[in-house]
C-alpha cells in the first residue's frame, strides 16, 4: 500500500499538489490526483499543501499498538527533533511518557547518528570519493536514485541514523525485539520498509501521531523517567538543524572536502544539477529535503512552531544531559555500510511531432498562446504536453485554454441566439448585452456598458423583481418609442447579484395577428350583412310562401358565432 494515500471524495481538482511537487510524480486521472509511486520521493509537500485534506499518511500506529498488546518488547528510537515540537519537553519527560504507553525502552536516534558521523569521517579521511552526499535524509536518497542515477556513486555508502540505531538496539536487546522510530519524516517509512535496511526498524510513527496517542491516553509530558538513559555524545543531537551533521565531524577530519549544507528539495536539485553538468569535486554535501532540515518535516503538520523557536529548543536540548547513565547500545560497533542503487523510471520521451499535436488540442497554435502560467501544476506548457503524452496529465488541466473554450462556446451561443440578452448589475447598470439586443434597442452607435438600463429599457419589471423576489417570465411589454412588442423575462441571479433579461421580439407576430383579427372582424361584418339580407329575402319569400324563417336564422347565427369564437381563441 502506498505511504501517502488519497481521499478521492475530497480532491477538488485545484492542482495545488502538482504545483508543489518538485519532481511531478502526481498524475491526474479521472478527475482525481494520484501519486505515481515509482516516481515519488516522499517529500510530503503534497500532504502539507492540500487545502482539502485529500491526502493522508498510511499509519502504523495500530501495528505498534498490536505489538504492545501481544506482549512484545518494543523499543523506541526518538528523533532529536522531538525537542522542537513538544514545548518544554526533555528527553527524561518523553521517555517517561512513552514508557507509560507500554514501551520497554526509549533511546535517542542520535546514538545511531554518532556512528553515521564516524563513518562519514572515515570516508573523508580516505578521500576516495570525488564528492560525498550525506544519506541521512531518505527523500534525498530517493531523489538521487530516481532522478540523478549518475550521481549514485556520490551517495555515502552508510546507513541513515534511524537504521543504524535500529541495528544497534537489536544487537544489544535481542533480534526478537520490536523497534519503532518516532520522528517528523514520512520517507522514514520507506527507509524502514527497504530491504537494504535489513529490518532494523519494524514501524515508524510521526510526531503528530504520537501527540494524538498521548492525548487519547491522557498522558502529559510533565513527569520525568527516573530510569532514563541519555547518550554521552550529545553533539549528535544537532543532526536535525541545518548544518548540524557537519558540526558533528571534527574540523581536521573535514580538511579534504568543502562542506556545504543545503536544505529544501528545490535547492538540493539545483546543486545536483550542478554536480551532474559541472566538473565539481571535493564537496561534502549535507542535504536535507525539508526547508529547515528535520525541524520542518511533514510529520509536524499539526505542530507548527516558528523556526527560530524550534531551533533554539533543539540547541538547548543538545547541550543538556540530566543523567550520567548512558544506554548500553551507544558503545556497540557494527557494520553500517549501506548499498544504494539506480531506481530511475525510464519514461517514454515523446517526439516533437507528438508534442505539437497536443499543443494543437490545447489551442496553443502560436507562441503567444503558450503562457507557461503554471496553473496546471507544470512549469511550462511543453512540460504539460509531455505529461499528457505520458498519461500523467489531462488536456483539460490547462486553465487558460478551458476558460477561452468556455467563453468561446458561450459567446457563440449568446451571439447566435435569436433573442436579445441583457445582463445588469445590482444597480441596474448594463454589464453586457448581445448583438440581438444591440439591434433591437438601437445600441450599435456606441457602447452602453456601464450605463443605467433605464436609458434603453423599461425598468418597471426589474423593480418588481427586486421588490418581490419573484422572477417574471414571458411578460408582454410594448416599447412605444421603438414601436416594438416583446416577451420579456426578468430573472435575478442571486449567486452573482445580477439581473438577466431575456427578450423575444414578437412585433411581427403581433402585427400579423392584428391583420388576422381585422380580417376576422371584416368577415363577421360581411356575414352579418349576409344574414340581414338573407333574413329580408327569407321574410319576403316566407310572406309569399307562408313558411317560417326560423331554421335559416338559426343556421346563419351559428355560423356567425363560430367565426367570433375562433377569433377570440386566437387573440393573445
Amino acid at each position: 500500500m502506498s505511504i501517502i494515500q488519497f481521499k478521492e471524495a475530497n480532491c477538488k481538482n485545484c492542482y495545488k499538489c502538482i504545483r508543489s511537487c518538485q519532481v511531478k510524480s502526481i498524475a491526474f486521472k479521472n478527475e482525481q490526483a494520484e501519486i505515481t509511486e515509482k516516481e515519488c520521493i516522499l517529500c510530503g509537500h503534497c500532504f502539507l499543501v492540500c487545502p482539502q485534506n485529500a491526502k493522508y499518511i498510511n499509519s502504523s500506529i495500530e501495528k505498534v499498538k498490536g505489538y504492545l498488546k501481544n506482549g512484545d518488547k518494543v523499543y523506541v528510537s526518538v528523533a532529536p527533533s522531538f525537542a522542537s515540537c513538544y514545548k518544554d519537553a526533555t528527553f527524561p519527560k518523553i521517555s517517561s511518557a512513552l514508557k507509560k504507553l507500554g514501551f520497554a525502552g526509549v533511546e535517542e536516534t542520535s546514538i545511531g547518528a554518532a556512528q553515521v558521523s564516524r563513518n562519514f569521517g572515515e570516508l573523508m579521511k580516505e578521500h576516495k570519493m570525488k564528492n560525498i552526499i550525506t544519506t541521512c535524509c531518505p527523500t534525498i536518497v530517493l531523489l538521487v536514485e530516481k532522478y540523478y542515477p549518475e550521481l549514485v556513486p556520490y551517495l555515502a555508502p552508510v546507513d541513515a541514523p534511524m537504521t543504524a540505531h535500529g541495528k544497534m538496539m537489536k544487537e544489544v536487546y535481542g533480534s526478537r525485539i520490536k523497534t519503532v522510530f518516532v520522528g517528523p519524516c514520512i520517507s522514514k517509512i520507506h527507509e524502514a520498509q527497504d530491504e537494504a535496511g535489513g529490518g532494523a526498524i519494524d514501524a515508524v510513527l510521526l510526531f503528530d501521531e504520537l501527540m494524538k496517542w498521548l492525548e487519547d491516553e491522557g498522558i502529559d509530558l510533565e513527569a520525568e523517567d527516573p530510569d532514563v538513559r541519555e547518550m554521552k555524545a550529545t553533539i549528535n543531537r544537532l543532526y536535525p538543524i541545518p548544518g548540524g551533521i557537519i558540526k558533528t565531524i571534527d574540523k581536521p577530519v573535514r580538511k579534504n572536502y568543502k562542506c556545504v549544507a543545503v536544505d529544501g528539495v528545490d535547492r538540493c536539485m539545483e546543486i545536483l544539477d550542478s554536480l551532474k553538468s559541472d566538473d565539481m569535486k571535493d564537496y561534502f554535501l549535507e542535504m536535507n529535503a525539508c526547508t529547515g532540515s528535520c525541524l520542518g518535516g511533514p510529520g509536524l503538520k499539526e505542530i507548527n512552531h516558528p523556526f527560530l523557536q524550534v531551533k533554539d529548543r533543539t540547541l538547548r536540548y543538545a547541550k543538556n544531559r540530566s543523567t550520567p547513565h548512558a544506554p548500553v547500545s551507544e558503545d556497540v560497533k557494527l557494520d553500517f555500510s549501506h548499498p544504494y542503487k539506480d531506481r530511475s523510471a525510464h519514461k517514454r520521451q515523446p517526439s516533437e511531432e507528438e508534442i505539437e499535436q497536443i499543443f494543437v488540442k490545447m489551442g496553443k497554435t502560436s507562441e503567444d498562446k503558450k503562457l507557461n502560467c503554471g496553473g496546471c501544476g507544470y512549469p511550462t506548457c511543453r512540460d504539460k504536453a509531455i505529461a499528457v503524452l505520458q498519461g500523467k496529465a489531462d488536456i483539460k488541466m490547462c486553465l487558460p485554454f478551458m476558460r477561452e473554450k468556455a467563453e468561446s462556446i458561450s459567446n457563440v451561443v449568446i451571439d447566435n441566439t435569436p433573442n436579445a440578452i441583457v445582463i445588469l448589475d445590482s444597480d441596474f447598470n448594463l454589464m453586457e448585452y448581445n448583438s440581438m439586443a444591440a439591434e433591437l434597442f438601437k445600441l450599435n452607435e456606441k457602447n452602453y456598458v456601464g450605463r443605467p438600463v433605464s436609458m434603453i429599457i423599461d425598468c418597471d419589471d426589474i423593480d418588481e423583481v427586486k421588490q418581490s423576489g419573484e422572477n417574471i417570465y414571458d411578460r408582454k411589454v410594448y416599447y412605444k418609442d421603438l414601436g416594438i412588442t416583446v416577451e420579456q423575462s426578468t430573472i435575478y441571479v442571486k449567486e452573482n447579484s445580477m439581473y438577466l433579461l431575456l427578450i423575444k421580439d414578437i412585433t411581427e407576430d403581433e402585427n400579423q395577428q392584428k391583420k388576422i383579427n381585422e380580417m376576422r372582424a371584416e368577415t363577421v361584418e360581411v356575414t352579418q350583412e349576409v344574414i340581414n339580407k338573407q333574413m329580408r329575402v327569407a321574410q319576403e319569400i316566407a310572406s309569399l310562401l307562408g313558411e317560417t324563417t326560423a331554421e335559416t336564422k338559426l343556421a346563419l347565427t351559428k355560423l356567425k358565432n363560430y367565426i367570433q369564437e375562433s377569433e377570440d381563441e386566437r387573440i393573445y
